[in-house]
């Protein structure tokens, strides 16, 4: 998921989507409104403006009304006839409930590849984290490229899973607040000393330590991304 800018089409921001194909095109209008919304763009219980959407991404309605139609199913968006698409108020225990989900998937992916992982994805991994921690050591905090180093060391773990798992860890993924928070206020050292136990229960073949390693990290994850959004002000007006 990738945040969103600061640059202003209309009422919001302005992204031009890579594809025009069909289906990447969707694709792409549901990660930018959950962007909206994970990010507090869109606050609870605001209506969606389809035309602010259209114009700011140089798409026609069609794609919008498909986008809102799925993340509605997520349960982040309320559709109600004749009175279009609003916000939903979701709770700090929403959030973290889906990290905690999230983490019980992921940690199966984590289990295999301790069992499964080939020797070259495990040195890939081990390289992916030196890297990380290297820069971690070194104040180097560019966000984006940390953003990279974590992608690609879940991304070498969860290939270790069946094609319906990671399909499945992707769609959690997606779902979830991520990026804009996910390396503020020291998160980047407790991600090292995360991804460090993970690997190392990897290395050992260690099934049950990667998995519960794994978790407790999405776990983790969970809470510092309701710290961030909580103190945005994203809960106000829920009983949490």
């Amino acid at each position: 998921m990738q945040p969103v800018g600061d640059e202003r089409h209309g009422q919001y921001p302005s992204r031009a989507p890579s594809s025009r194909r069909r289906g990447v095109l969707g694709e792409e209008v549901v990660d930018y409104i959950r962007d909206l919304v994970l990010t507090g763009a869109v606050r609870p219980g605001e209506k969606i403006d389809q035309a602010a959407i259209s114009e700011a991404l140089d798409v026609s309605r069609s794609p919008i009304r498909e986008a809102l139609v799925v993340l509605s199913r997520e349960g982040l968006i309320s559709l109600t006839p004749r009175r279009g698409a609003s916000v939903v108020q979701l709770s700090r225990e929403d959030i973290v409930d889906h990290y905690a989900l999230f983490g019980v998937v992921a940690g199966r992916a984590a289990a295999l590849a301790a069992t499964f992982l080939p020797p070259a994805s495990v040195a890939d991994l081990r390289a992916v984290h030196g890297r990380f921690a290297d820069l971690e050591d070194a104040g180097h905090l560019d966000p984006e490229e940390l953003q990279q180093l974590n992608h690609d060391f879940h991304r070498i773990i969860n290939l270790a899973a069946p094609s319906r798992t990671r399909w499945l860890l992707g769609h959690l993924e997606r779902s979830v607040p991520a990026n804009y928070f996910e390396f503020a206020d020291g998160w980047n050292v407790a991600a090292v000393a995360h991804h460090r136990t993970i690997l190392e229960a990897i290395v050992s073949g260690d099934a049950d330590g990667a998995r519960r390693a794994m978790e407790v990290h999405l776990e983790a994850s969970g809470e510092v991304a309701a710290a961030q959004l909580e103190a945005r002000g994203f809960f106000d007006g829920t009983d949490s």
